[in-house]
């Protein structure tokens, strides 16, 4: 009888220690295999985006319409410390027909982190996305620049509409993306201040809209006249690796 529940007390023992061992390898994630959604922007020697961007710029006298050309390629990178850095070459050009500048219009540098990217542009830092993305995150893309002190929470970057599709003008359907919104402030007396970007899966950033208005305080009443602003659109039109 004693060794029955000697045998019995081993079978248990036996039981409870599987338990726990198939416990823990749930509860163990490989970092490897979790989706942080790094290849929102991926970072690769070689790769790039072009864009047509259209600017509006008001103010009190005039507007300025001008349709551009974009090209943003990495290309190179570098080590500084235990950190990758990817060196962005920015080009400009005015008709489709015309080649790209030899020198690029702007150099900046993109880096991912501490699970952040940053942008620096114009030596001023952006934290443009946080990791691992996720619908509603919110953070303060100004931290690591002059501006974040005064960034109050609801000016706060945000992500939104995770994994939606997007269809761009050229009617190409982009299946997983994300929206960025940097900011959503409304008056319709005094301002607007409308900014958001757009990134797919697999490819990077593929659209920003930015509109930035201030109106003629000659009424109370809306609609108002502009003063001064902007309207910046820029969406991709194709990308690839050079």
């Amino acid at each position: 009888m004693k060794r029955s529940i000697n045998f019995f007390l081993f079978i248990m023992c036996c039981l409870a220690l599987l338990v726990c061992v198939n416990s823990c390898k749930l509860q163990s994630i490989d970092p490897e295999t979790v989706d942080l959604g790094y290849d929102y922007y991926p970072l690769e020697v070689g790769r790039y985006i072009i864009y047509d961007e259209h600017d509006i710029v008001y103010n009190s006298v005039t507007t300025v319409d001008t349709i551009y050309h974009v090209k943003e390629v990495i290309h190179d990178s570098y080590k500084e410390g235990s950190e990758e850095k990817f060196i962005v070459y920015h080009y400009v050009k005015k008709t489709t027909d015309a080649d790209w500048p030899i020198q690029p219009d702007s150099v900046w540098t993109v880096v991912n982190t501490n699970n952040q990217l940053i942008r620096t542009e114009s030596n001023i830092d952006y934290i443009k996305l946080v990791f691992p993305v996720k619908e509603g995150k919110t953070w303060n893309g100004n931290a690591k620049n002059p501006a974040g002190e005064f960034t109050s929470s609801d000016k706060f970057y945000k992500m939104s509409e995770l994994n939606k599709p997007y269809t761009a003008p050229n009617a190409v359907v982009y299946q997983n993306t994300l929206k960025m919104t940097i900011a959503n402030q409304s008056d319709p007396i005094v301002s607007m201040d409308i900014r958001y970007d757009i990134y797919a899966r697999g490819i990077g950033f593929i659209k920003k809209d930015y509109t930035t208005y201030y109106y003629k305080q000659e009424t109370s009443f809306p609609p108002q006249t502009i003063d001064y602003g902007s309207h910046k659109v820029m969406e991709i039109t194709s990308y690839g690796k050079e």
